[in-house]
């Protein structure tokens, strides 16, 4: 009786909030903009956004890469099978797989803005680090020594949640320290943070709305793609000013 329960409980939790994102036909809302927050960070806070945001676009495009963290769902499945659900421990592993291959193949295809790489979840500690050695996998989710990212300036990109951020602009002395206590407000396909897995703002487009099963992840990645590039071609011609540069790492 007990697997049974512990199986329809994981399967309940697995679809719950994609049956909320279907009921919200708008997609996701953006974190509201203003200077509202006490923490120091949101100081001067929607003057700098446009700044940073032309600023890390520019470094994006110009020398900069993107890397794609996908998750492996490990601490899920190891206790699956300590709690014995071998069966339904196998069946989360290869639906990860599954989904972290077309996660790589939607960008293979359909991403061009900048370079792309893939890391494991594993890694975040590495990437945190700037330690990209042998790190990053190939189209088999295998661990491939020979992609090499010699990029010194790169963001984060995953499928996950965006947050009503309790953080604003953090200097890259500070970004180690930086705790985000924000809580979650809606699942999307994509959200894009920087090396310490911060969160980015507006009016960086560092969010695709919606995320479904059902649906080609190619799509949400070309959306992307293009979002990034009219962003761009807006603002090309930014010379960053020193005092933005603390905050774009």
């Amino acid at each position: 009786m007990a697997p049974k329960l512990n199986r329809l409980f994981f399967f309940i939790t697995l679809f719950i909030p994609f049956i909320l994102i279907a009921q919200d036909s708008e997609g996701p809302r953006p974190t509201i903009i203003k200077d509202y927050k006490n923490d120091s960070s949101y100081k001067n806070f929607n003057e700098l956004r446009f700044k940073v945001a032309k600023a890390q676009i520019n470094r994006l495009k110009n020398g900069g890469a993107l890397l794609i963290r996908l998750k492996t769902n490990s601490n899920t499945i190891s206790k699956l099978k300590a709690a014995g659900n071998i069966d339904l421990a196998t069946q989360v592993e290869r639906e990860t797989q599954l989904r972290n291959k077309s996660i790589v193949r939607a960008y293979i295809k359909e991403f061009n803005f900048c370079p792309v790489y893939f890391f494991l979840s594993e890694f975040s500690d590495s990437v945190q680090k700037q330690k990209l050695n042998q790190i990053f996998v190939d189209s088999n989710l295998i661990i491939n020594p020979t992609i090499v990212c010699s990029a010194k300036f790169y963001l984060v990109a995953e499928q996950g949640f965006i947050t009503e951020s309790s953080l604003g602009f953090v200097t890259e002395k500070k970004a180690n320290n930086a705790k985000e206590r924000g809580a979650p407000v809606k699942e999307v396909a994509i959200v894009v943070k920087n090396r310490y897995f911060i969160e980015l703002h507006q009016p960086f487009p560092y969010f695709q709305k919606g995320y479904s099963l059902k649906k080609n992840y190619g799509n949400y990645v070309k959306k992307f793609n293009n979002q990034l590039k009219e962003y761009y071609s807006k603002n090309s011609s930014y010379q960053i000013p020193p005092e933005v540069s603390e905050f774009v790492y």
